[in-house]
């Protein structure tokens, strides 16, 4: 659907790819976001026919009656339980008993999520036509609105209808992506992939019907109607309309058509430009290193698993050129010739991949010009803070400019390093040598103390207990173990956290599926299942017209009946998230222990999920993360600033075993060697957010366009080493499908948080009066409040609520002046 159906998909891509694109330059390029997939289109017959008693369809509900009643008195019971396992005892030594067998193979399964249509593969197909169906009910309900002799009271409904249609769709459409990315069983992870397909071809048709787009115009231009909507549902109805129009609802019926197709199309590039991030390219596998020896910087016993014996009789290694094998050999490798070689393999260009990108990127220009625009850039940011690409460019010249002597410093340091290395006064850097200096200079410059290494003060347990105390001093929020019904989680390593406000009690639920396994996606995301939104006052019973009767058999979707909370009228359905990551598991039962980085993304991932918690509107359209992609960035990135406060740390880094707390000379230690080359870093990711903006931009256009040129030419123009011929790393670049023209959000969430932790947090970080303010102004808004306005009311700065050519600038002076 235009608004919801548009929002509600780039927002979990934005999700799933948070975490890496705190990446580094070189491994960014094989950062992935989850593939969309080809369509087909699936009808439900509704006919004008005898008069349908609601007895005659059957409802399909989000959770079963039974099921939510169990699922609240055990949620009630453990948090009055004294024998419920604290969150370091559920985390690191999770139980393993019978009331754990929870998979969908049990006697009585509830279904995934509690979600009845979720039991078998075969229900979740089914899940398919109810929603449909109860969607062709809402369409069609919507489209007769204006026909209604009432005094206009159904028009008032109809931004509450598009609000439910969206919510009927999302439902089973972000289950399928939790199905398919997490599910271990591959006739689940098949059906996932159906239920994607047909509904995410049936929004496409919905995105350009011009009687939907009609009535909703008609609500906002009505005064009668347009003065009384909240300003909820005025962001609402805003949104819809702008997508209404993004996805050329102006258009002749045949254009429509053309527009759908060009949509369609995306989808299938997209599936298989993703497919290809992932698959190895037409370079060797392995390249072989004689003699052995020259492997030196990696480790003498893995040098030796992988030493043959050739025909000659000569020792080789053979080194494969995907995976961690070759981060490892670019960045331990002394032997530049070694580097070289792993680069130029497992980099090289694969010209059939980079034909599926430049198709990916031409359609994408293809719809843009069909809707009047001059490329995928403005149509995809026209809705977002930041405008336009003008603005975006403004922005990261900015950025770049304030740091032209920090990263000039730091790449004499590393020339410097190299020509010591090699004695060779005239060593130039080159693409392969970038890891490897890196960590060089830095083991030189920063000592680490003796002793355990960091991540013994940061097992799994120890930072979900860590995350709780957090939020309880900030929100008076905390976790809870969760209670779990037969069937309803995928794997039984998940683990249901309850959620539950000091003030409110249970305000929703998380899944926690934090290890890696066989067929699991394995980037870190937050994924929303179902988002807040009020339903007692959905009206169901008036979806089926007088006159109107549906074909035997036909299910219908029905609302989630909700629950009363502290402080509203009505009752609200409460939101699931799930948090997936892909830590390593130790064997015997020991915790696993993090590294700081699995640490920075646990936190960032978590900004998200107590996004979606905390952000609870009447409207599903607009609550928790359903917001612009420059502005969902910013409560996760903000995590990563308390992450790095000692007196944060203070609350919970204890060791594992011994339960002392973090040493401060290691955490400096840390984070000294953390701060080693950031203007680099920061460099190299303002070179991808420079590539994303370019390959979005008009010159897609031109018949020469290739998007291996544009990018040797970006390197020659502005790349800190020259580009490397026959190499094309671009194809492995994931983010410019998920993130196509929105890149550059990261960069942007990072100085708007740098500013929002100076003025709110620095000075009190676990206080409650900041952790409100931020409550109050930014997250429990979702996307139901203009984000200018938000940030302008949370840093108390009218400048900011007119989100115009001012605004940004003073974002990009923030950026020149705050460290990032």
């Amino acid at each position: 659907m235009s608004a919801g159906l548009g929002r509600f998909l780039q927002n979990r891509a934005a999700s799933r790819t948070a975490a890496a694109l705190r990446s580094s330059y070189a491994r960014a390029s094989t950062g992935r976001v989850l593939p969309t997939t080809a369509t087909t289109t699936v009808r439900v017959g509704i006919s004008q026919r005898a008069p349908l008693s609601h007895t005659q369809a059957r409802h399909i509900s989000g959770t079963t009656t039974d099921a939510k009643s169990a699922a609240v008195a055990a949620s009630s019971a453990v948090l009055n339980s004294t024998s419920t396992p604290s969150l370091r005892e559920l985390f690191d030594s999770p139980p393993v008993s019978s009331s754990r067998s929870r998979l969908a193979s049990s006697v009585s399964p509830e279904g995934l999520f509690l979600y009845p249509n979720l039991k078998t593969p075969e229900t979740f197909l089914n899940s398919v036509n109810a929603a449909i169906a109860r969607g062709h009910l809402l369409v069609e309900r919507i489209a007769h609105a204006p026909e209604q002799e009432d005094g206009g009271q159904e028009m008032r409904k109809v931004i509450k209808l598009f609000d439910r249609l969206s919510d009927v769709l999302c439902k089973v459409i972000d289950a399928a992506e939790v199905v398919r990315c997490l599910h271990p069983d591959p006739a689940w992870r098949q059906a996932a992939e159906t239920v994607y397909e047909e509904l995410f071809s049936w929004m496409n048709t919905l995105n350009t019907d011009p009687r939907l787009y009609g009535v909703l115009h008609t609500v906002l231009n009505t005064p009668a109607i347009e003065s009384g909507l909240s300003e909820a549902e005025r962001q609402v109805a805003l949104v819809f309309l702008r997508d209404f129009e993004k996805s050329g609802i102006h258009l002749s019926d045949a254009k429509r058509a053309q527009f759908v197709a060009l949509s369609d199309k995306v989808v299938s590039l997209g599936r298989d430009f993703m497919q290809n991030c992932s698959t190895p390219g037409p370079g060797p596998a392995h390249i072989l290193v004689s003699p052995p020896s020259r492997l030196q910087g990696l480790s003498p016993g893995y040098i030796q698993r992988i030493t043959k014996t050739n025909k000659q009789g000569e020792k080789v290694a053979v080194v494969p050129t995907s995976g961690w094998e070759s981060q490892m050999v670019l960045k331990h490798v002394e032997d530049e010739g070694v580097r070289r070689a792993m680069y130029v393999a497992s980099m090289a260009e694969d010209k059939a991949k980079v034909a599926v990108l430049d198709d990916l990127l031409r359609t994408r220009y293809d719809l843009a010009q069909l809707v009047g625009l001059p490329s995928y850039g403005h149509m995809f940011l026209g809705d977002k803070m930041v405008k336009n690409p003008e603005n975006v460019s403004a922005f990261l010249h900015t950025l770049g400019k304030s740091q032209e002597a920090a990263i000039e410093s730091e790449l004499m340091l590393l020339q410097k390093a190299k020509r010591v290395a090699t004695r060779d006064k005239d060593a130039q850097l080159e693409a392969w040598d970038r890891d490897f200096y890196v960590r060089l200079v830095s083991s030189r410059t920063n000592t680490m103390p003796h002793g355990d290494s960091i991540s013994a003060y940061f097992s799994v347990g120890t930072t979900m207990d860590g995350l709780s105390k957090l939020f309880s001093h900030l929100y008076g929020i905390k976790f809870v173990p969760g209670t779990v019904q037969p069937g309803e989680i995928w794997h039984d390593e998940v683990q249901k956290l309850d959620v539950v406000d000091e003030r409110e009690g249970l305000i929703g639920t998380i899944y926690c599926d934090f290890y890696g396994r066989q067929g699991k996606q394995l980037n870190a995301a937050h994924y929303t299942v179902r988002c807040s939104r009020r339903v007692d006052d959905d009206d169901e019973e008036h979806d089926i017209a007088e006159g109107m009767t549906l074909r035997e058999g036909i299910e219908l979707a029905r609302a989630d009946s909700g629950v009363k909370m502290a402080g509203k009228e009505g009752r609200y359905q409460l939101p699931l998230a799930v948090l997936s990551c892909g830590f390593s598991r130790p064997p015997g039962g020991k915790p696993a222990l993090l590294s700081w980085v699995e640490v920075e993304t646990l936190f960032h991932e978590m900004g998200h999920a107590m996004h979606s918690m905390i952000g609870r509107a009447d409207y599903h359209n607009v609550s928790g993360t359903r917001c612009p992609i420059d502005f969902v960035e910013i409560p996760s990135i903000l995590m990563e600033h308390f992450l790095a406060d000692p007196s944060v740390l203070g609350l919970f880094a204890t060791h594992h075993q011994t339960g002392a707390p973090l040493p401060a000379g290691l955490l400096m230690a840390h984070q000294a060697n953390r701060s080693t080359f950031q203007a680099i870093e920061l460099h190299s990711q303002r070179s991808m957010a420079m590539l994303d903006q370019l390959l979005y931009s008009p010159v897609v256009g031109s018949p020469s366009f290739n998007s291996t040129a544009t990018l040797e030419n970006l390197q020659r123009a502005t790349g800190i080493v020259p580009p490397v011929p026959g190499t094309a790393w671009q194809t492995g670049f994931g983010h410019l499908y998920g993130y196509g023209a929105g890149y550059y959000s990261y960069l942007f969430g990072r100085t708007v948080t740098s500013q929002i932790w100076e003025t709110v947090f620095r000075s009190a970080p676990t206080s409650r009066s900041a952790g409100e303010r931020l409550r109050e102004h930014v997250l429990k808004w979702g996307g139901g409040k203009d984000p200018w306005e938000c940030l302008g009311g949370l840093l108390e700065d009218d400048r900011l609520m007119k989100g115009d050519q001012e605004s940004m600038k003073i974002v990009g002076d923030w950026g020149a002046k705050t460290p990032l």
